[in-house]
């Protein structure tokens, strides 16, 4: 299949579940993506890789932020927020 082929009939799961790409198998998305064209010429690309607790924290600081911004924000969109990178694996 050429590049132009795998765009064309490239489709996007619904939701993303575990397992997670395994460490080789993240590494040849990293190093593929590095070489995305840019347009702007921004290279270097920077990833920053955020698994288990990682991820749960970084919700949990979001759903804070989103907080002291909005204060009187129901809480089933502040949970919906704090469990949102829960969510994408």
């Amino acid at each position: 299949m050429d590049a132009l082929e795998a765009l064309l009939t490239r489709r996007s799961p619904g939701r993303l579940t575990d397992p997670a790409p395994d460490d080789a198998a993240l590494k040849t998305m990293l190093d593929a993506a590095m070489r995305a064209p840019d347009h702007g010429r921004l290279r270097p690309w920077r990833f920053i890789v955020l698994r288990g607790e990682a991820r749960a924290r970084l919700g949990d600081l979001m759903a804070e932020a989103m907080r002291r911004r909005e204060p009187d924000m129901p809480d089933p969109a502040w949970r919906r927020a704090r469990q949102s990178l829960a969510r994408a694996v």
